[in-house]
């Protein structure tokens, strides 16, 4: 008696195939074990390249010696193709293309590896990118919406609720004003300023987002629990209000 190793799975049998025909439906219950455990596939194709033992493949519009067996998991076993079906949702490894393919609804469907599909061009102009996945936008008010704006420190106080690394920073208006000296604000950590060029609101305008000189943030690290405070440095013609601030960034 001469034991078979299964070619995929190396299973051994401990008998020839078919001896005394008492385990038929054992051994082709053992072909079928070896055959579809840790599914790996060369390719996608309609009929065989290769034929060496262990060969497997998913068939797709079969022909030649594939005919007929259309998105069947072919294996080649002791010099022959067997065929099956594989169940809904197996998953199957394409050696081809080094992707994972699941067999879903009667077609095997790409699954799509997360964590490069998140950094890819596709998914970043459909879904944004990494990071600005992780950003963050604290808004909060520094007056409210009708009193006219006046100049002076600490307009508002607040505590940072983590470290957070300030990336953009913003202020806007409810009301903008019409003349006069440019809208300025400052932003403090525990009294000392972040910014090197402070934040402008041009006249007539609601946003910093399109001031002539935009701000440029000299301390980017806010510690959590930092003590932060709004001054307003500079009005016009006294016009304006409702200011609101808006910091940008990460949590660290």
């Amino acid at each position: 008696m001469t034991a078979l190793t299964d070619p995929i799975s190396g299973l051994s049998y401990g008998w020839a195939l078919g001896e005394d025909n008492w385990n038929t439906g054992m051994d082709s219950n053992l072909v079928q074990l070896g055959a579809t455990i840790n599914i790996t596939v060369l390719d996608f194709v309609a009929s065989p390249v290769v034929t060496t033992n262990g060969t497997r493949y998913i068939v797709t519009t079969g022909s030649g010696a594939f005919a007929g067996k259309n998105n069947k998991l072919a294996a080649r076993v002791a010099g022959a193709w067997v065929f099956y079906t594989l169940p809904e949702g197996c998953i199957v490894y394409d050696e081809d293309t080094n992707k994972h393919y699941k067999f879903e609804g009667g077609s095997y469907v790409l699954v799509v590896d997360l964590s490069s599909y998140l950094t890819s061009a596709t998914a970043a102009s459909t879904y944004g990118t990494i990071s600005q996945a992780k950003t963050e936008y604290l808004v909060l008010a520094a007056s409210d919406e009708s009193t006219a704006l006046t100049t002076g420190t600490g307009k508002v106080t607040f505590r940072m609720p983590y470290a957070f690394t300030v990336s953009s920073v913003r202020a806007s208006l409810t009301t903008a004003q019409a003349s006069g000296s440019i809208f300025t604000v400052d932003i403090n950590e525990g009294g000392t300023t972040i910014l090197s060029t402070k934040l402008t609101i041009d006249n007539t305008e609601k946003t910093s987002t399109t001031a002539a000189t935009p701000a440029v943030i000299s301390d980017t690290a806010l510690a959590n629990d930092a003590e932060i405070t709004i001054d307003i440095d500079q009005i016009g013609d006294g016009t304006a209000k409702g200011l609101k601030i808006t910091l940008i960034g990460t949590r660290t």
